[in-house]
């Protein structure tokens, strides 16, 4: 008990608050949708299609490009 009372206040002494840096973080802009006109014929699905394939690879390098800036920013 003595020796936890000694110890106690000298543990105490040595606890300091850090402070953390705080980073700001910019992000590219978020790929943008365009609204498309409803398909007239299998050329229009097709371009449709095709639209969509690339916007997902855009959304795809996106989210790539943005876990890489927030873990290279830790």
């Amino acid at each position: 008990m003595i020796l936890l009372t000694i110890l106690f206040p000298l543990i105490t002494l040595g606890c300091k608050t850090t402070k953390v840096e705080e980073r700001e973080i910019t992000l590219p802009p978020k790929p943008q949708r365009q609204e498309l006109k409803a398909p007239e014929s299998v050329k229009d699905l097709a371009d449709i299609l095709n639209y969509y394939e690339h916007l997902v690879q855009e959304w795809e390098a996106w989210g790539d490009t943005v876990e890489t800036i927030v873990t290279d920013k830790k």
